[in-house]
Parts: C-alpha cells; sequence; structure tokens
C-alpha cells in the first residue's frame, strides 16, 4: 500500500471575503483551517455538523450534503469536511438558531466508570435510528458528539456520556446542568446504524467503552425490527465491573434466542481483548460488521474482519475522535506481518502479481476518482514500487528500500472513502485473476493494516527518529537505487545526482534540475 496518488486540481471556496485554495484531495475545512480561517470543527468526517456553512453562492459539490435534511438542504447548508469538489463556492456561517433543536434533561443515570445515561425529552419530534448521533452544544458553545442508544419507540432520546476532566461539554452534561433543563443539539446524523440487510444476515456488533451504547442500540433496533439471522453482541471494558448495560443486554438476550453475548475485559483476568473474542474463529463470509469504540479497536476490528472473509462494504465503523494526532506505527507493523508462502505460490512467485498490478493500474489510471492524482507517474513505476513493497510483505524479505507507508502518503489528504473505493477497485482486479477466497481474505488484511498511515483530512510531516518533521523545499542527492525523473520519464540510475521534493517525494534527474 505505498502508492496512493498525487493530485492536479486546484478548487477555492470563498470564505468571510477571502479565497482559500484546496490541495490535491482536501477538504475545504483542512484548507480553512490551514489558511487560518476561524472556522468551527470536531469530528471532521461528516457526523457532528459542527462544521456546517451555508452555499451563499456557487456549488459546493457532490457529498458535501450527505446526511443533511432536506431543510438543512434547501437553506444551502453543507459540510465543509466532506466537500472537496466546490464549483465557484461562496460560504458563509449559518445561523446556528434555525438548527438546533431543544430538549430537556429528563433524567441522568451514572453508570461505572465515571459513564453517565443521560434521557433527553425534545420540544419537537424528530426521527432517527441507533447508533446515529446528535451533537449537544456546551455552555460555551462548543458541539460535542455522542451516540444514540434508544428507538424513537422509546420516547426518551437516550445516550451514554463519559466525563472526561476538562472537557467543555461533557462535566457539564455530566455534573453542572440540573435535571429539568434545557439543552440544545444537532442532528440526529450519521450513517452508523442497522440499515437494509438480508433478514438472515450474520450480526456482529462490537462496542468497546461508552461504545456499548451504540452497540446495544444497534442490536436492539435490528431484533426489534425483526432481524431473523444470528445476532452476536460484543461488549468490552477494561474491568468487568467498568462493562456497561449489562442488565439491559441479559434481557435483550433471554427476549431473543438469535442473539449472544460476549464480554471481555482488558486488563483483569485473562486480560482478552474484545476483538479477540468476537473475532477468532469466526467466519463472517455474508455477515454485517458493526464497529464502535476507541480507534485501535476499530482498526483491529476491521482487520479481523477482513481476514474472517466479511466484504469491504459489510464493515461499519464509527471509531471515537481522537484528542491528538495518530503516531505512525508502520514500521512495527510490518515487522510484525509473518511471510505467506502460499498467497506468494498463489501469484506465481512474482509474475502473478505483476499481472495483477499491471491490469490494476490500467483500471485506476482509467478511473474518474483516481486518475487525476497520478500526476507524473508512469504505470511502469507505480508497478514496480507497489510490487517490491507487497513482495517483501509476502516473502518476509528486506529488499525494499522506498519510503514506509506513513511518510509515503504523508503530506496527501486521503479519505476512508477514497481509500475504500481504491480497495474495491484493487480486489475487483484481484478475483477477476482466480485467486481463491480465503487468500483474497488475507491479502485485503494486509491493505488494511495501514489505513491509518495513509488515511487522514490534513496534510503531516514526516515522521523521522520517533518525531513528526515538517520539512520543506528541496535537497540535493544521490540516487540510493535506480529510478525514474518524474520530469522526463528517464531512467536515473544509482549514485547519480538528483534534485528531491522533501515534501512530495518527487525526483528530479541532474538534466531537468540543471545540476
Amino acid at each position: 500500500m505505498n502508492d496512493m496518488p498525487q493530485a492536479l486540481a486546484r478548487p477555492a471556496v470563498s470564505f468571510e471575503g477571502r479565497a482559500y485554495e484546496l490541495a490535491p484531495g482536501e477538504t475545504a475545512l483542512s484548507a480553512l483551517l490551514r489558511g487560518g480561517a476561524d472556522a468551527p470543527h470536531s469530528c471532521r468526517r461528516g457526523a457532528c455538523r459542527c462544521c456546517m456553512l451555508e452555499a451563499e453562492s456557487g456549488d459546493p459539490g457532490p457529498g458535501a450534503r450527505r446526511g443533511l435534511t432536506e431543510q438543512m438542504i434547501d437553506r444551502g447548508a453543507f459540510l465543509p469536511c466532506l466537500c472537496t469538489e466546490p464549483v465557484a463556492l461562496t460560504a458563509r456561517r449559518p445561523d446556528m438558531t434555525r438548527y438546533l433543536t431543544r430538549a430537556m434533561l429528563a433524567e441522568r443515570i451514572a453508570l461505572p466508570g465515571d459513564a453517565y445515561l443521560l434521557r433527553l425529552e425534545t420540544e419537537t419530534v424528530i426521527d432517527w435510528r441507533a447508533g446515529q448521533a446528535i451533537a449537544i452544544r456546551g455552555p460555551g458553545g462548543d458541539l460535542r458528539s455522542y451516540s444514540l442508544l434508544s428507538r424513537p419507540e422509546d420516547y426518551f432520546v437516550e445516550l451514554i456520556v463519559r466525563r472526561y476532566p476538562g472537557g467543555a461539554v461533557s462535566p457539564w452534561l455530566c455534573e453542572a446542568l440540573p435535571e429539568g433543563d434545557t439543552l440544545e443539539f444537532t442532528g440526529p446524523h450519521g450513517a452508523f446504524f442497522h440499515g437494509e440487510v438480508a433478514p438472515g444476515a450474520p450480526l456482529l456488533i462490537v462496542g468497546a467503552g461508552t461504545g456499548a451504547g451504540a452497540a446495544f442500540g444497534i442490536a436492539r433496533d435490528a431484533l426489534g425490527r425483526g432481524h431473523a439471522g444470528p445476532v452476536t453482541l460484543a461488549l468490552g471494558a477494561r474491568t468487568e465491573a467498568a462493562q456497561l448495560l449489562t442488565d439491559e443486554t441479559d434481557a435483550l438476550a433471554a427476549d431473543h434466542p438469535n442473539l449472544s453475548v460476549l464480554r471481555a475485559a482488558s486488563r483483569e483476568g485473562d486480560r482478552r481483548r474484545i476483538t479477540a473474542a468476537a473475532f477468532d474463529g469466526a467466519d463472517l463470509a455474508g455477515a454485517e460488521v458493526y464497529l464502535c469504540g476507541p480507534p485501535d479497536m476499530v482498526e483491529a476490528g476491521r482487520i479481523a474482519a477482513l481476514r474472517q472473509g466479511a466484504a469491504l462494504a459489510a464493515i461499519h465503523a464509527d471509531p471515537f475522535l481522537a484528542p491528538e494526532p495518530y503516531t505512525p506505527r508502520d514500521a512495527e507493523k510490518i515487522a510484525s506481518v509473518p511471510a505467506d508462502p502460499e498467497l506468494w505460490a498463489a501469484l506465481d512467485e512474482g509474475p502473478g502479481l505483476a499481472a495483477i498490478l499491471d491490469a490494476f493500474y490500467t483500471r485506476a489510471l482509467a478511473d474518474p476518482r483516481l486518475a487525476p492524482f497520478f500526476h507524473k507517474i508512469t504505470k511502469q513505476r507505480l508497478v514496480e514500487k507497489q510490487h517490491a513493497f507487497l513482495r517483501d510483505l509476502m516473502t518476509g524479505r528486506s529488499d525494499f528500500f522506498g519510503e514506509r507507508p506513513f511518510n509515503a502518503h504523508h503530506w496527501m489528504i486521503i479519505s476512508d472513502e477514497n481509500f475504500d473505493h481504491r480497495e474495491a477497485l484493487f480486489f475487483e482486479v484481484v478475483r477477476a485473476h482466480g485467486l481463491p477466497a480465503p487468500l483474497v481474505a488475507r491479502w485485503q488484511a494486509l491493505h488494511e493494516l495501514f489505513r491509518r498511515e495513509i488515511v487522514k483530512d490534513a496534510p503531516r510531516g514526516q515522521w523521522l527518529d520517533g518525531r513528526e518533521v515538517d520539512r520543506g523545499g528541496h535537497a540535493e542527492e544521490v540516487a540510493p537505487i535506480d529510478m525514474v525523473c518524474d520530469g522526463c520519464g528517464e531512467e536515473v540510475l544509482t549514485g547519480e545526482k538528483v534534485r528531491t521534493h522533501l515534501r512530495t517525494g518527487e525526483l528530479w534527474c541532474a538534466h531537468c534540475a540543471g545540476l
């Protein structure tokens, strides 16, 4: 997975008298923040709606209104965090009072681990699905998103909030706001809920920490809608005493014979993580998988689900928003990958892999979503780099001297949707070459291992000697291996002088660079 592309287009958004140009693949929100705009934001992935703006003129482009209500769309609302292709767009701040719903805090119940169950009674009728979220506005105007565990049939809107000392919203919700007082929120929103699936399909629903609330809600909603297939609800916590909703889940299982409940405590007993309890030995072909909780748990769950045969499109994830930028672990991950001689043999020990990569890049370079990103990179070079990287992973060799996935993509803005699109196209090619399903599953899990190194909503610096370094400009170096000039496309031999761009990794031969 060392091949994600470089981009061409330069759309822009005008906001409060200034134009902000979008970098390749960048969202309007990232461009605004990078340019110093005072733009509200939180989740950056379209779930909380904190960043919502209104289009004064122009078009925010496809996808920028995903999940908004018709009323919001009629008022010109769009989400900058999902806006990547604006056309002549001028945006303004919305009058949020037109979008807020008022609700009374009817009841607050203390739960283990400094968590609280809140029951809200809304002043107006709203519709929602368990697993969706609302963004509650705190006393200082900050918005924070919380997942819902109740169903509309329950009357109250229910959510679980963990109190974080110093937090902008959670201490107020958990302690300061009196029962009977009102609060304001936007939503419900988000696509993390039980959708239209085959009634007999297996469901695996995994929640950790306060993610147990959304997981329980999705299981209860699916069963309440008559889902007849086997449902496994797997709930994780640090200790048994910290488990949430134990009585409620046990009662739900007693009422529904097709529901099984698994629990795991990661810091006591056998110290088993919930992903190990839920996925070890599971056959997930044809199953729908739901993951809600800390980013590390969701990452492990995605990888395990693919390895156990789940389809990429059948994995639904809602990771918590991490307070700090992700620390790349690609060196550790690469070292942990065991050789896969069976997969390597199925690829004819190299020629089969080369054929798949050639066919994939032929399609990728013609794909309307991917083609604009492969700027000044030949198909031959793409095939060669990816072949060398995957060969090392599959064989256990250490011959690849290119950059690891994080540094190879550190400056690129790549969304989960782009990553998924690339993966869907890649494995469509793999299946067309006749690779058996178990080997396809192992290969998909191998790619998934590096999602967090590649996906980001803003450029990052390079990771060097255990710290992030923002490198810019050019450097004159000596080619460590035979390479291809990004200017003329001619071969550059080992030892020849080159000029490289430290941020993008582009390389020019001595002739093109005037050395």
